[in-house]
């Protein structure tokens, strides 16, 4: 459960242009400066330094896939 804390928390400090759609998966990457963002990109198609893969459920908490 601490866990999942911690991930929500790191998601909603992130930085993304889009409104997220619940259900969607999404990519929570880490810059060099350790600045975070979401994407939709999934980490085999860049070389961002990924975090993991996400999707947002109905109660707006993401959770790890």
């Amino acid at each position: 459960m601490m866990q999942e804390f911690e991930f929500n928390k790191l998601i909603y400090n992130a930085k993304f242009n889009f409104e997220p759609i619940i259900g969607k998966i999404y990519h929570l990457y880490k810059r060099e400066n350790g600045e975070s963002f979401l994407s939709i990109i999934a980490p085999e198609e860049c070389r961002f330094n990924a975090l993991g893969s996400f999707y947002l459920n109905a109660d707006q908490i993401w959770e790890k896939i």
